[in-house]
């Protein structure tokens, strides 16, 4: 999905997750976001992802060097729809994942949203992903729920 916003400042008004370097997503549909879906069909979501920004990827350390800038051009975002998957892994074993979540609440962007995958090594879920490729999870996915809480 394709945003245009009039100015930087824009940017700065959506609640964003800059805690995954390499992610940027939407932290809720709060400010800038909640204006921008009522007046657009194109909705956007928590967790969407902000994948490029005036054609260049999109890593979180862009956007703050961006917001830096005293610059009040247009900008466009490309947003990515992430796909919700359900996985069922049975113990024992070992998960194989390392999970970063950061508590740190620094303005305008909160802490982490939910916890997000920065490796996998061996264990549970390459084991799943193996064997249902069409449904794995990878570095930077975001875990919403563990046993449905």
């Amino acid at each position: 999905m394709i945003i245009k916003l009039d100015e930087q400042y824009d940017l700065k008004r959506f609640d964003l997750d800059l805690s995954d370097p390499k992610c940027v997503i939407l932290a809720s549909c709060q400010g800038a976001a909640s204006e921008w879906n009522r007046q657009n069909t194109n909705q956007v979501f928590p967790y969407d992802r902000i994948a490029w920004v005036d054609g260049k990827p999109c890593e979180s350390q862009d956007v703050l060097d961006m917001l830096k800038r005293d610059k009040a051009s247009p900008i466009q975002l490309i947003l990515e729809r992430p796909r919700k998957r359900l996985l069922y892994l049975k113990k024992p074993g070992v998960l194989g994942l390392d999970v970063t979540f950061t508590l740190v609440d620094t303005k305008p962007w909160k802490a982490s949203v939910r916890p997000w995958i920065s490796s996998i090594q061996e264990g549970l879920v390459a084991e799943w992903n193996a064997n249902m490729p069409e449904l794995s999870v990878g570095p930077h996915d975001r875990i919403i729920s563990v046993n449905s809480k």
